[in-house]
C-alpha cells in the first residue's frame, strides 16, 4: 500500500491509501493516470510497466501514460473475496483506445455492466485495510 498525491500545480492535494501506487498517479486536475510502459525499440505497450519487452526482449522501457478511455471486452462478477474487500464486485478487461487491454475493477453494479460499453478510468474504494481505512485503486466507470 502507498499513497498517491496530486501534483502541486493541481490545486487541492489528495492523499489516498492506494493499492499498487506504482501503477497510477494523479494528474494536476486530480484525475487518475495509469502508468504503463512503451518499448523504446519496438513501441510495444505494457501495463503494468514491464522490465523487459515481451515482444522484442529489449530492456529499454519508457514510462507511458495510458489513455483514460476504453470499452469493456469481458467481465465477471465476484461474490467471494479476501477479508476487507467489498463484494460483490465486477472485474473486467477493458480495451483502451491505444489497443492495450487491462484488467480492472469496474465501478458499477453488476446489473449496469454490459460488454462493449464505453468506460473511463477513475479511482474507487474497493475495501478496507486492517485499520478500517478505505483501500483505493484504479477502476473504470461509465462515461
Amino acid at each position: 500500500m502507498g499513497s498517491v498525491s496530486a501534483n502541486s500545480s493541481g490545486g487541492d492535494a489528495t492523499s489516498l491509501n492506494i493499492i499498487a501506487p506504482e501503477m497510477m498517479a494523479l494528474g494536476p486536475d486530480g484525475r487518475p493516470l495509469l502508468k504503463g510502459g512503451r518499448c523504446a525499440a519496438c513501441s510495444a505497450l505494457s501495463f503494468p510497466r514491464a522490465a523487459v519487452c515481451t515482444e522484442c526482449l529489449s530492456e529499454e522501457i519508457e514510462e507511458y501514460d495510458l489513455p483514460q478511455e476504453g470499452r469493456l471486452y469481458s467481465y465477471s462478477t465476484i461474490y467471494q473475496a479476501p477479508n476487507g474487500w467489498n463484494v460483490p464486485y465486477v472485474l473486467g478487461y477493458v480495451d483502451l483506445t491505444d489497443g492495450l487491454r487491462v484488467l480492472a475493477h469496474i465501478a458499477l453494479s453488476p446489473e449496469n455492466v454490459r460488454v462493449d460499453m464505453p468506460l473511463k478510468v477513475s479511482i474507487g474504494a474497493v475495501g478496507s485495510d486492517d485499520f478500517g481505512r478505505a483501500r483505493h485503486t484504479y477502476t473504470f466507470t461509465n462515461i
